[in-house]
């Protein structure tokens, strides 16, 4: 990370994973796969000599999802089965879930900073969807106003998501709650529901 123009910091989390998991193997799998891609650049002569970078992946990060993903699907089939997310034992669970989303924004936004504070371009790897949050609020520190060009086939606009603020679902809902961010453009969404069409 020292002699490279780009890092990508590995964010390994899927806490609020809907449908399927793995993405927090994501960071791993584009490691191990980089040492398949030619250094060759057609457009840009000698580019792998700029230097690019994959972070050390965060074992806590790794742990952390872990231990929560196995909570949040507790959760997760408790609505499912019907049971009411103000009860206690729920109430607990999605309080917690929160509180380590928020420590993943914090902890992503302090990475994305000290790199960005050394000139360097950063990217993110994740990961879930949500995990870009405190990229965008890093990027709204340092440089202030910006737009966001999302290629999905989801909106991502939810309030929150099987009762998770900071599902990934919620993304760019959460993302248009930061003052800087000027415009979301959106390319390839096939499915939304009528909140997100509201927002």
């Amino acid at each position: 990370t020292e002699e490279c123009d780009t890092v990508l910091i590995p964010v390994p989390w899927e806490v609020t994973v809907s449908y399927g998991g793995g993405t927090a193997g994501g960071p791993e799998a584009i490691r191990e796969a980089s040492y398949q891609v030619d250094l060759y650049d057609p457009f840009v002569k000698d580019a792998w000599k700029k230097g690019i970078a994959l972070d050390e992946i965060n074992e806590e990060i790794l742990t952390k999802s872990d231990n929560l993903r196995r909570i949040a699907e507790k959760y997760i089939d408790a609505l499912a089965n019907g049971e009411d997310e103000k009860d206690e034992s729920l109430s607990k669970i999605a309080s917690t879930v929160k509180e380590d989303c928020l420590w993943l924004n914090q902890w992503v936004k302090n990475r994305v900073l000290h790199f960005l504070n050394q000139g360097k371009y950063v990217g993110l790897v994740g990961g879930d969807h949500s995990t870009p949050l405190g990229m965008m609020q890093a990027l709204a520190e340092k440089f202030g106003k910006f737009a966001i060009l999302q290629i999905d086939a989801h909106a991502d606009l939810r309030n929150a998501y099987e009762g998770f603020e900071f599902s990934h679902a919620s993304i760019m809902y959460n993302a248009l709650k930061i003052e800087q961010v000027e415009k979301l453009v959106q390319v390839g969404i096939r499915d939304y529901c009528e909140e997100e069409l509201d927002v």
